[in-house]
C-alpha cells in the first residue's frame, strides 16, 4: 500500500515536471496540454474519497489487485496512442486507478497493523510527499534527456505488477460485508465525488482561463457550490451518512485539518516557487534543479523521518508542529533574500528546512486527526484527508500561480516606470547593452537589440520580487499555522503517539 501511495505521488509530480516534452511528444497545443494536465489528475479525486468505505466493504484484494493490472496496460500503451481524446479518455482512466491506490492506504494501514507499526506506516505515507518533489524533478528530466519520455509512463508500469502481487500474497481474505454494503449511502459518495472533481477542473484551468473572466470557470464553481449544497442536504436526511460534515466540528480536528491546509501553503516554498524560480530565472531543466536533491534526497529523507516520529513518539502532536511550522517559517524568511543571482546553492538550506518541516507538520496533523477521531467515524475521516490532499493541495498551489503572476505584472510595470526615454543616459545605456556582443552593427540594430536586453532584465527582476513575494505568503502560512497549533487542545493517548 505505501508503495502504490508513493507511485501516485510520483506519478502525478513526473508527469507535471515533464509536461511541456509530453506536448512535444503527442504534437498538443499549449491549451490541450493544459487539458491533458487536468485530466490526468482530477478523475484521482472523484473516486479517492470513497476508497476507505470500498475496502472496509469489499477487503483489500477485491479493491486493489485488478487496478494495479489496469494501471499497467493503460501506462504502456499510452506513448502508443495518437489524437487528443483518445489520450485524454486514457489519462482519464489512469487518474482513477492512481486515486484507489492512494485513497486506500491510511486505512489499509490501520487495519491491517499492529498498533505499535501504525506510526512507521503514516511516516512512510507522508514520506511520498518531499520523495515525489524532490526525486521527481530530477527523474522527469533525466527521461526525456536520455532514455526517452515514454519513461515518464513505463516507471509505473514495472512497479505496479509488484504491488499486485503484494497484494495478492499480503492481503487478508475478506468476506463482503452485506450489512454494511446494504447501508451503503451511494449518493453521498457520488455528490461527493462528482462535487470534488468539478471544483478541481475550475481550479486546474482558472488560471489560464483568468478566472472569473471566463464563463466556464464561473458555470464550474457555480455548479461546485450547488452539488455541495445538494450533498450536505443529503448527508442530513439520511439514517447513517456516509461523511457527515459534523466530523469537523470537533475541535483538534477542525484545528488540525487548518494546520494541514497551513501545511500546505508553507510547503509550497520548495514545491513551487524554488523549482520554478530556477527554470524561470536561473533557466536551469529541471534534471539540474534535481542534482542536488538526487543523492541526498535518500539520506535528509531518512533523517527528517526518523526525527518527525521521535518527536510524535515523545514531546507528542502540538509541541511537534510548533517546531514544523517554525522550520517552514525560517526557510520562508530565506527565500524572502532571493536576488537573481541565486541558483541551486543558495536554496540548499531551504530545501533542508522545507523537507524537515513537511516531515514534521504533516505526520503530526494526521496523528492528531487519527487520535481524536472516533474510531466508528474513520471512514469519514479517510474521506476528508483525501479532499485536503488533492482539492487544498490545487487549490494553494493554484492560488500562488495566480498570485506569482500577477505580482510579476506589477513589478514589471513599476520598475518600468524608472527605466523610460526620460531617464537619465538612457540612449548611452541603450547603445552599450546593444552593441557588446556585435561592436560592428548598425546603430538602429544596436539600439534594437539593446532595447531587447534592458526588457529581458526588466522581467528578470520583476520576476525575482513576484517570488519573494510568494515567500511572504509562506511565510505568513507558517505563523498562521503556529497560531492554529496554539489553540489545540491535549490530544488523548494514541497507538500513533505512544510507544
Amino acid at each position: 500500500m505505501i508503495m502504490a501511495s508513493i507511485l501516485t505521488a510520483f506519478d502525478v509530480r513526473t508527469a507535471s515536471i515533464g509536461l511541456a516534452d509530453l506536448r512535444g511528444a503527442f504534437g498538443l497545443s499549449f491549451d490541450e496540454g493544459a487539458w491533458l494536465s487536468t485530466f490526468a489528475t482530477a478523475p484521482q479525486i472523484l473516486v479517492a474519497p470513497s476508497i476507505g468505505w470500498l475496502i472496509a466493504v469489499f477487503g483489500v484484494k477485491k479493491v486493489m489487485i485488478w487496478p494495479t493490472i489496469l494501471y499497467s496496460v493503460i501506462s504502456i500503451a499510452i506513448p502508443f496512442v495518437r489524437g487528443f481524446e483518445p489520450l485524454i479518455a486514457l489519462h482519464a482512466m489512469r487518474a482513477m486507478v492512481l486515486g484507489i491506490f492512494v485513497g486506500a492506504t491510511l486505512l489499509v494501514a490501520f487495519r491491517n497493523l499492529d498498533r505499535k507499526y501504525w506510526i512507521f506506516a503514516l511516516s512512510f505515507y507522508v514520506l511520498r510527499i518531499p520523495f515525489a518533489q524532490n526525486l521527481g524533478l530530477y527523474t522527469a528530466g533525466s527521461y526525456t534527456q536520455t532514455i526517452g519520455w515514454q519513461w515518464l509512463y513505463w516507471q509505473g508500469a514495472i512497479v505496479a505488477p509488484l504491488i499486485g502481487l503484494l497484494f495478492w500474497h499480503g492481503g487478508k481474505p475478506m468476506q463482503t460485508d452485506r450489512d454494511l454494503l446494504a447501508r451503503a449511502d451511494w449518493g453521498g459518495m457520488t455528490l461527493f465525488g462528482v462535487a470534488l472533481t468539478t471544483l478541481y477542473f475550475a481550479l486546474d484551468q482558472g488560471n489560464r482561463l483568468d478566472w472569473f473572466r471566463s464563463g466556464y470557470v464561473i458555470s464550474l464553481l457555480i455548479a461546485t457550490a450547488f452539488l455541495v449544497c445538494v450533498f450536505l442536504w443529503h448527508e442530513t436526511r439520511i439514517k447513517e451518512p456516509w461523511a457527515h460534515i459534523s466530523i469537523l466540528y470537533q475541535r483538534n480536528i477542525g484545528l488540525g485539518f487548518a494546520a494541514i491546509a497551513c501545511f500546505m501553503i508553507a510547503s509550497l516554498g520548495s514545491s513551487l516557487l524554488e523549482p520554478n524560480f530556477l527554470i524561470s530565472v536561473a533557466r536551469l531543466r529541471p534534471e539540474q534543479i534535481g542534482d542536488f536533491a538526487a543523492p541526498c534526497a535518500i539520506l535528509l529523507l531518512m533523517a527528517a523521518t526518523a526525527t518527525a516520529v521521535t518527536l510524535v513518539r515523545t514531546v507528542k502532536q502540538r509541541a511537534t508542529l510548533t517546531i514544523g511550522f517554525t522550520c517552514f517559517a525560517l526557510s520562508a524568511w530565506l527565500g524572502t533574500q532571493l536576488t537573481s543571482l541565486w541558483s541551486l546553492p543558495e536554496f540548499r538550506l531551504i530545501v533542508i528546512l522545507q523537507t524537515f518541516g513537511e516531515e514534521i507538520v504533516f505526520l503530526a496533523a494526521v496523528a492528531t486527526l487519527f487520535s481524536n477521531v472516533n474510531p466508528a467515524r474513520a471512514i469519514s475521516l479517510v474521506a476528508y484527508v483525501q479532499v485536503m490532499r488533492l482539492i487544498c493541495s490545487e487549490t494553494v498551489s493554484t492560488l500562488m500561480t495566480t498570485w506569482v503572476r500577477q505580482r510579476e505584472q506589477l513589478h514589471s510595470n513599476l520598475i518600468g516606470l524608472h527605466v523610460t526615454g526620460a531617464t537619465p543616459g538612457w540612449t548611452s545605456m541603450i547603445v552599450q547593452l546593444g552593441s557588446g556582443s556585435t561592436p560592428a552593427a548598425s546603430q538602429a540594430e544596436t539600439v534594437k537589440r539593446g532595447v531587447g536586453i534592458l526588457a529581458s532584465h526588466v522581467q528578470r527582476e520583476a520576476n525575482v520580487q513576484a517570488y519573494i513575494d510568494g515567500f511572504w505568503i509562506t511565510f505568513m502560512a507558517a505563523i498562521v499555522g503556529l497560531i492554529v497549533v496554539s489553540l489545540m487542545k491535549p490530544s488523548p493517548a494514541h497507538p500513533l503517539t505512544t510507544r
